[in-house]
């Protein structure tokens, strides 16, 4: 795998699974999340096909889980890792990312933007997730 922030595609899929349940946790993003009852399939594949995972808030809470989800996704963003990282870690504007084509998405484009507010949010913890495994942001 290709990247300047994962030494191996496990740690990226572990740091972004983690991040995603810490924000479960949350009850301030995990209710914005919530509300779009959506299943996200965050597919960074193009680095290592092990590398995606998905975030289910369709029903109750929010399940998270590492890899492609069994039922059809509602909304899967496609990125490479780093561009992945840049934008968790609030570093990049996934907005303009999109205009660029740095991140591709298929499905509900409305609830990937009613997620751009919430990285803000998720920054922090995703920040604390790569700092617990010694990962420099």
């Amino acid at each position: 795998m290709k990247s300047k922030y994962f030494s191996d595609p496990a740690t990226a899929v572990d740091v972004f699974v983690e991040t995603f349940r810490q924000v479960a946790a949350d009850a301030q993003i995990a209710g914005i999340i919530s509300q779009l009852k959506q299943l996200v399939y965050f597919d960074y594949t193009q680095d290592d096909p092990l590398v995606s995972f998905h975030v289910d808030s369709r029903g109750e809470g929010i399940q998270v889980a590492a890899g492609a989800p069994a039922d059809h996704p509602d909304l899967t963003i496609i990125t490479s890792v780093d561009v992945a990282h840049q934008s968790w870690a609030n570093q990049i504007n996934p907005v303009v990312a999109m205009a660029t084509g740095r991140i591709k998405s298929k499905g509900s484009a409305t609830a990937l933007l009613k997620l751009a507010p919430v990285l803000k949010l998720i920054a922090p913890i995703y920040k604390q997730v790569l700092a617990s495994k010694g990962i420099a942001v």
